[in-house]
């Protein structure tokens, strides 16, 4: 690895990564996984909060434990930690000053967009994503099952963004296998990602034996860097909507992605569970491909691929992903 080029871990500490959807956050604490390091997450009084999982005691798993008005207590010997990590009780040596190393590693934690997020540097490198939609209630939102790919988070963006393999991998779903053609699309570089808008005749479900009509479709991608993108439906049959897919990297070569979709809130009653299923299906395609690449860790180079100008949204992608390795400004994009 070039020396200038920064670990994984230390490249993308800093940023903010979804752990766990905020509805399997209950009254329990919940073990979680991020950057190869074992967490543990739990509500409190005043929001949420993320440390270490084990008890620097006796290593005890603190998932196992209990959250107290006093903060998360150990089930094994009862030595409670506040959200900053530091014991505050040890039961069996009551009226005794509390070793000053009795303390365990705590992160910053918020919860937003349905999800919970944590951060392991000191200081967050950059905020979390702007979708206000998701707030201000005029749309609905519906989560898939937490998707585990054998995959860096990377390369999981890359496949959402790859506008090329539409018509190839997504045959039998929206896919369009008429339209080969990428026509020229152009990719502008924002304040923290990069942006692009193409048409796609996406072919539609078949209604009654009928063979499913092109529904031209206008996406518009948002891309927040490291590993969060927008995807902006606007059919020319159906509602639009919009999906959001977060890859959470546990290490350099596995991810989990969380992935939701809004909605006009007068599909309530049917949306949620059509979308799951058909967007399940168009995935699966997606990660069969995807862990069949090889390198499975995100290239820090271009020089042992080919491009084409179909590629250019994932490369600009890109980019910006080595420019965090590397520490360095990212640049924009590069002309035709």
């Amino acid at each position: 690895m070039d020396s200038r080029v920064r670990s994984y871990q230390e490249a993308f500490s800093p940023y903010w990564h979804p752990v766990a959807f905020s509805h399997e956050l209950k009254e329990r604490p919940l073990a979680a996984r991020l950057l190869e390091t074992e967490l543990v997450v739990w509500r409190t009084g005043t929001g949420v909060a993320a440390t270490q999982r084990y008890c620097a005691h006796r290593g005890a798993d603190l998932c196992a434990g209990h959250v107290t008005e006093e903060g998360l207590r150990c089930g094994f010997h009862g030595w409670t930690y506040g959200r900053d990590g530091r014991c505050v009780r040890v039961p069996s040596q009551p009226g005794v000053p509390i070793p000053a190393r009795a303390v365990i590693s705590s992160f910053h934690a918020v919860e937003r967009y349905g999800l919970i997020w944590v951060c392991l540097a000191p200081e967050p490198a950059a905020a979390l994503p702007e979708w206000p939609e998701l707030e201000d209630g005029s749309v609905a939102t519906v989560p898939l099952p937490r998707l585990d790919w054998n995959i860096s988070a990377g390369r999981m963006i890359e496949v959402v963004l790859d506008v090329a393999h539409l018509s190839w991998v997504h045959e039998g779903t929206f896919g369009n296998p008429q339209q080969q053609e990428v026509l020229p699309y152009e990719v502008e570089r924002g304040p923290g990602g990069v942006r692009a808008r193409i048409s796609y005749p996406a072919l539609g479900p078949s209604v009654g034996g009928q063979p499913p009509k092109v529904d031209r479709t206008s996406l518009t991608y948002d891309v927040f860097l490291p590993f969060a993108a927008r995807l902006a439906f606007k059919p020319t049959l159906f509602y639009a909507h919009t999906v959001y897919a977060i890859a959470s990297p546990w290490s350099e070569e596995k991810m989990q992605c969380f992935y939701f979709a809004s909605y006009h809130p007068r599909l309530r009653n049917h949306f949620p569970d059509m979308f799951v299923k058909s967007e399940l299906a168009i995935l699966e395609q997606d990660r069969v491909i995807a862990e069949a690449q090889r390198p499975l860790a995100h290239p820090l180079d271009f020089t042992s691929e080919v491009h084409v100008r179909a590629d250019r949204l994932p490369l600009e992608y890109r980019r910006g992903v080595i420019a965090i390795r590397s520490g360095q400004a990212v640049e924009p994009p590069i002309p035709d």
